[in-house]
C-alpha cells in the first residue's frame, strides 16, 4: 500500500452499501484500495482478523475500523458469505 493510499476498503459485489461506498470515495476522489471479498479467500481471513464484526463494508484507516456506510450494513449472511 502506498502512502497516499492509507484506506483499506472490504466489499463485496453483492452488497448494496459496499457499492455506496465505493461511489461515494470515488466521486470525492478519496484515495483507497478495495479488497472484494469473494474474489480472493485471504482477503475473508485477513477482515476476520482484523475485525469481529460480520458485516460490510469495512473500512480500515490504521487502527481505526469503520463498519457501514450511512448508516446501513449488509451481514455476512445476507451475502452468503458465513
Amino acid at each position: 500500500m502506498s502512502a497516499l493510499e492509507t484506506l483499506l476498503v472490504f466489499t463485496h459485489p453483492c452488497c448494496p452499501h459496499s457499492q455506496a461506498l465505493v461511489a461515494d470515495y470515488r466521486r470525492r476522489g478519496v484515495v483507497f484500495r478495495e479488497i472484494p471479498l469473494g474474489a480472493d479467500p485471504a482477503a475473508m481471513d485477513r477482515l476476520r482478523f482484523l475485525c469481529w464484526e460480520h458485516k460490510l463494508p469495512v473500512v480500515i484507516d490504521h487502527e481505526r475500523i469503520s463498519v457501514g456506510f450511512g448508516g446501513k450494513s449488509s451481514t455476512f449472511g445476507e451475502l452468503g458469505l458465513d
